[in-house]
């Protein structure tokens, strides 16, 4: 590892995933770990030709964004798969990967 990835991953931890700050322990898919959880919500048109067709989570569902470090998971998650949320069961909708933080999004049924 270079000095620079050296530096990248102990900011991770201390200033990006820190508890004192934005996160806090989440249970993610078994693992007790720091993460950020957020809700989204987000305003989509729904006009002739847009929106007809789209899943929109928060009338019968949600959809949260968790950021984790990558070395906290025992597996980095793929779409589609089921991961559970503090034992809330959720499919992941996209997974991004930032030099060692995560960025999964889930959707929940919740009808």
């Amino acid at each position: 590892m270079t000095p620079f990835q050296e530096q990248i991953a102990a900011d991770n931890a201390a200033v990006f995933i820190n508890d004192t700050e934005f996160a806090e322990t989440h249970n993610l898919n078994g693992t007790e770990c720091k993460a950020i959880v957020q809700d989204i919500s987000v305003a989509q048109a729904l006009t002739m030709q847009q929106g007809k067709d789209d899943y929109f989570p928060g009338i019968y569902g949600s959809q949260l964004q968790v950021n984790c470090l990558k070395a906290d998971l025992p597996e980095v998650p793929v779409y589609g798969m089921r991961f559970y949320l503090d034992d809330k069961m959720y499919e992941v909708e996209s997974v991004g990967d930032d030099m060692g933080i995560l960025t999964i999004q889930l959707t929940a049924n919740d009808r």
